[in-house]
């Protein structure tokens, strides 16, 4: 049986796009009872597969907002209604954190911001995701994924091959990855909030986790490491790509080269390249572009099957360098859960990735696909006291949607 470790707590999710969204996700994949508040126009998100060649059809199937939004439940309401605000509070007053990827000056309009709702409810947990972070010049900016997760940091350009263009990002890597890292600190705020029945702000930027994600070239780059590279004057030339004979591709990574290099000599028969030229770290990387070279007449000669199986026979790291579509048939991402077929509401069924972590087993938490906007909006409204009368009004004044 799966673990639900967050069984109990309940999270107001308001958020739009993917960083957001997909914080609130993993929270509900490990037991959260997460509602997701959306206005009547919904969130932006549902429409984003459109770029993708993704279906966008709610009622039918809509598989880039599944990812980041299923097994949450739909609230609608209209937060620019002095009643739509109530109700906000109400459901705050019974909730454990507050998440939003709204800009601070949207949430200081609504009577959102922190400052105010710690006032009002310290109880509450109060996290947000914003593009660069609280202060600075840039602060108010407008900051998805693309521009401040890959183009500011720097990575946009300096992880393509050295004298090309800028990578072409993939939408939502950066704002997976800061997903995780928000998730982590909301568990954390939820460990001292039951120790303590007090709340706090957690605070992470796109820019920051991007930051972090390079965090070893953040001290490289103070010295004499410089980027954008090429794999032919890479970091190393054992840990590098190198072509074979069928055209693929196989990552060489060999990070204690004093230790596997002799071995990777033997698997190609070339024991005399341990020499004072290529033996240590430190003369391997001083003559990396030679020492490429060889390495790439060795490589070539064998398919890459041939060089898996050489590899492994000699315990020495490495790859096949995949693209994405093929871990769509790859047994460890099947075999693990890391990707599970999921069924859309026509009916129809396609793989998705599942959140990351799991708790004492492979198990999938998969029990319900994104809400419709303000599916469970009368449900949630009788769970905070509201009565049938009360209800049709909210509904009839569009205070409340629920789409049908």
């Amino acid at each position: 049986m799966l673990n639900k470790p967050l069984e109990g707590v309940r999270i107001v999710d308001l958020t739009y796009f993917i960083a957001g969204p997909g914080t609130a996700k993993i929270l509900a994949d490990w037991g959260a009872d997460v509602i997701k508040v959306e206005p009547s126009f919904g969130d932006p998100c549902r429409k984003l597969g459109a770029n993708m060649t993704v279906p966008v059809k709610d009622k039918e199937s809509n598989l880039i907002y599944s990812t980041y939004n299923a097994n949450k439940r739909g609230l609608c309401i209209n937060l620019k209604e002095e009643t739509g605000l109530k109700i906000m509070d109400d459901l705050l007053k019974e909730s454990n954190v507050f998440l939003s990827s709204y800009r601070t000056g949207a949430l200081k309009r609504l009577g959102l911001d922190y400052e105010t709702l710690s006032k009002k409810h310290p109880h509450l947990i109060w996290a947000q995701v914003n593009g660069f972070g609280d202060y600075g010049p840039a602060k108010d900016n407008p900051g998805f994924d693309t521009v401040a997760f890959w183009a500011r940091s720097g990575a946009m350009s300096d992880l393509a091959e050295k004298d090309t263009t800028p990578l072409n990002p993939l939408i939502g890597f950066g704002d997976a990855t800061t997903a995780c890292s928000l998730s982590g600190g909301i568990c954390a705020a939820l460990y001292n909030q039951a120790k303590t029945g007090k709340g706090q702000k957690v605070m992470v930027s796109l820019f920051a986790q991007a930051i972090w994600n390079e965090s070893s070239e953040i001290i490289s780059t103070q010295f004499d490491d410089e980027y954008p590279k090429t794999r032919k004057d890479a970091t190393s030339a054992v840990i590098n790509s190198y072509k074979c004979k069928d055209g693929q591709w196989i990552f060489l990574s060999i990070l204690e080269h004093e230790r596997y290099f002799p071995i990777l000599c033997e698997v190609f028969g070339r024991k005399e390249l341990v020499n004072d030229k290529f033996s240590t770290t430190i003369e391997a990387k001083k003559n990396a572009p030679e020492l490429i070279e060889i390495l790439e007449t060795e490589f070539i000669k064998y398919t890459q099957a041939e060089m898996v199986e050489k590899l492994t026979n000699a315990d020495i790291a490495h790859e096949r360098i995949q693209h994405i579509k093929e871990i769509l048939t790859d047994a460890q991402a099947i075999e693990n859960n890391y990707i599970h077929e999921f069924t859309n509401r026509d009916g129809s069924k396609n793989k998705m990735a599942m959140t990351p972590i799991k708790f004492g087993n492979i198990e999938v938490n998969l029990t319900s696909d994104a809400p419709l906007i303000g599916e469970h909006s009368v449900e949630i409204l009788k769970e905070l006291g509201y009565n049938d009368d009360v209800i049709k009004e909210y509904l009839d004044k569009g205070i409340v949607v629920v789409d049908k």
